[in-house]
């Protein structure tokens, strides 16, 4: 008996601020075109934009009918322009719903939509969708990375579709220095793949290609203290405060000594180190780096210098002390803690 094939959507609904992940999407989706149609690929595949045509210009496009391929691609960007008028929306939905099975119509769409899982409803066109269902309309929200360690993730997969390796060390560079841009993820990626060449890409080559805002790299500051280099780490110091402003940097020691502590006593009491890393959003790749310099601590050491950072804190709010002066506290407090424990 032949296995049933699944239908195939018409319409494709690509929304969310993950403005590399969408174009790859379409990209594939060309490319499926260009396998089949050889030459005749580029005839096959056309874009629209509210912004230069009209929704009789899509009516037509989607309507049109394929040059030998089985299917055209039909590409509108930004097509919520022609739903802001209530008559135009009508007409645009009725057009997505007649789209035949000879047209695949991608809607490429840079904001998120309101899916309706909580208390808001769903946007029109998601509505619309569901009514359709999943055989008639495919939909994919892509939202882009929230923080320097979702970027670090993001980065890994965007290594493996440029055929390149990446460090996790250098995945979470990257990630400081260009933050949640995923288009400039993408082309440093390239960049960076090709300098490498065969070898993974390391923290170095992105250090030495990179140009950002570049995020304090805590671990560093610390393993330098932790192996005695003090004259290094005194510098390093002075290089965060100058890059970032006391501020930030003083935030992200608050963050450091409390994943610290908490994955110390998670290491005391026997707890799965996984289960903890998810719980708090460690990234899988920089737990190994957080253990080791959880380890080089006794708890009560940690402790002492957690609450150590709350003190400092607390003076520095009631402008006893400036943040510079707590941070240069900090690590002259750090330097006896952590040889006694090294």
């Amino acid at each position: 008996m032949s296995r049933s094939k699944r239908p195939i959507p018409r319409v494709y609904i690509f929304h969310g601020d993950d403005h590399a992940t969408r174009a790859a999407y379409v990209a594939r989706l060309r490319a499926r075109l260009a396998d089949e149609g050889g030459d005749w690929a580029e005839w096959n595949y056309q874009r629209l934009s509210p912004e230069t045509h009209t929704l009789a210009d899509l009516r037509a496009a989607v309507l049109a009918v394929p040059l030998f391929v089985r299917r055209r691609l039909v590409h509108v960007v930004q097509p919520l322009e022609w739903g802001k008028d209530p008559a135009q929306r009508a007409t645009f939905l009725e057009i997505l719903a007649a789209v035949p099975a000879s047209t695949a119509c991608v809607l490429d769409i840079p904001t998120p939509l309101e899916t309706g899982r909580g208390r808001k409803p769903a946007h029109w066109l998601l509505a619309w969708a569901q009514q359709q269902g999943p055989q008639q309309v495919y939909v994919k929200a892509l939202r882009a990375p929230r923080d320097v360690d979702d970027m670090a993730r993001w980065l890994f997969k965007a290594a493996a579709e440029v055929q390149a390796r990446l460090t996790p060390d250098a995945a979470q560079a990257l990630a400081a220095a260009i933050g949640t841009d995923t288009w400039r993820g993408l082309n440093e990626m390239r960049k960076l793949a090709l300098y490498a060449g065969d070898r993974p890409i390391t923290a170095d080559d992105v250090a030495a290609l990179v140009e950002g805002d570049w995020a304090p790299d805590l671990f560093r500051w610390l393993d330098e203290v932790g192996a005695g280099r003090m004259d290094a780490a005194w510098r390093y110091l002075r290089q965060l405060l100058e890059r970032h402003g006391p501020g930030y940097v003083w935030n992200m020691v608050l963050r450091h000594f409390r994943l610290l502590l908490v994955l110390r006593d998670a290491l005391e009491q026997g707890a799965a180190l996984q289960a903890v890393a998810r719980e708090w959003r460690i990234p899988d790749f920089a737990l190994n780096r957080y253990r080791r310099q959880a380890l080089r601590f006794s708890p009560a050491a940690l402790r002492r210098l957690y609450r150590l950072l709350y003190t400092l804190e607390a003076r520095f709010r009631a402008h006893e002390i400036t943040q510079n002066e707590a941070l240069e506290a900090l690590l002259m407090a750090l330097t006896p803690t952590t040889k006694a424990q090294a």
